[in-house]
């Protein structure tokens, strides 16, 4: 599991978590959800090491990782950024090439089991044709698939991603949220910020509600989808229904 202990971040004299404690359920899906500027984004960034918080500590199950380098810390734990900046001139495999950095040699050579997984997540996300395409010239959800391939390749346990289906329209994202699902089944443990209420609770395991910075409440879809708190953290008015395929909450706004 991640263990998060009165965990403090800011931007310069901006506080935006304080005191923060949850826990994230090991081999689970999470989703982070709350309205924009609660803290979702800073919350994963400071999981995944890319923030350092003021006080507090991150830890994967006993492990502080502050007490990790750089490169075993990527052995343990991946993110994909909201919106990541594309390379100039990069391939398609020379981006998920990236994704085996942390385990390279001192000569800085990919290893015969590298291109083994390498390969495997071009597979998996169906990108194998596409290996030698300027990543530039993919368009936005085929761009989004090679990098969750870069993520595939690096094959942590823990999984961090940022809002993965912004800008994707409805077809791409749910092949986001398959690949996610395979992610999972395969023994990974996933964090999602996610904004889409109904995606998080048909997709996740469990929800993690934020608001101002602080844990609202954090439980199952079926706990966490009321009138009460939809109103309270959202200031959302809805009528909650059951998902007919899904079979989890589902909310329609009045």
């Amino acid at each position: 599991m991640i263990n998060v202990e009165n965990l403090t971040v800011g931007y310069g004299k901006k506080r935006i978590l304080e005191n923060l404690n949850v826990t994230i359920p090991k081999g689970k899906i999470t989703a982070l959800i709350g309205p924009n500027g609660c803290g979702k984004s800073t919350l994963l960034k400071s999981i995944s090491g890319s923030l350092t918080p003021s006080t507090g500590t991150v830890s994967l199950v006993d492990q502080d990782l502050s007490q990790l380098n750089h490169k075993k810390r990527a052995q343990r734990l991946s993110i994909l950024a909201q919106s990541p900046i594309t390379p100039e001139g990069i391939t398609v495999q020379q981006l998920v090439n990236f994704g085996r950095n942390p385990y390279l040699s001192h000569w800085g050579k990919l290893s015969e089991q590298d291109h083994h997984k390498v390969q495997l997540a071009l597979q998996e996300t169906e990108l194998q044709d596409f290996a030698n395409t300027a990543l530039s010239s993919l368009s936005g959800g085929q761009r989004q698939r090679a990098w969750i391939a870069m993520i595939l390749a690096q094959d942590t346990e823990y999984v961090l991603l940022d809002e993965p289906t912004t800008y994707l329209d409805l077809t791409h994202q749910v092949d986001l949220m398959e690949m996610m699902r395979t992610m999972n089944r395969q023994g990974k443990t996933i964090v999602v910020v996610l904004h889409d209420l109904n995606q998080a609770s048909r997709y996740c395991d469990h929800l993690i509600v934020m608001k101002k910075g602080k844990i609202i409440a954090q439980d199952s879809p079926q706990e966490i989808f009321n009138d009460a708190l939809l109103k309270e953290v959202f200031n959302l008015d809805a009528l909650i229904m059951n998902d007919p395929v899904a079979n989890k909450p589902m909310c329609i706004a009045l």
